[in-house]
């Protein structure tokens, strides 16, 4: 079992999401689609492995990091450290968002 642990600037990414899914359709969805990415986000702890490993950071031999594509069209950059048992939820973003800007940006506030 891998215990769930989510950045604060990953919070911030999803209080982002759900904020467009409320402006953008309603409050019920909003929450619906808030519990839902919760929901699979705690799934991640006995299913480590459902998302797919980046080309972007494959490319660069980085093979722990992986996105997971949640329905309302959010995708979740979460990190798996084995050793520790633990995943990282490191970014929350939309489909239709450049991942690699994405990326690129959040390197470099780190």
């Amino acid at each position: 079992m891998y215990r769930v642990y989510i950045l604060a600037v990953a919070e911030d990414d999803i209080v982002e999401r759900i904020d467009f899914v409320r402006h953008r359709w309603d409050g019920d969805t909003a929450d619906r689609a808030y519990t839902d990415l919760m929901d699979k986000l705690a799934l991640l702890a006995t299913q480590p492995h459902p998302g797919k490993v980046p080309v972007e950071l494959s490319a660069l031999g980085i093979l722990n990091y992986r996105v997971l594509v949640h329905e309302f069209h959010t995708k979740v950059l979460y990190e798996v450290d084995a050793e520790a048992a633990a995943i990282v939820i490191h970014m929350v973003f939309g489909s239709t968002q450049d991942f690699q800007s994405l990326l690129y940006k959040r390197i470099m506030r780190s």
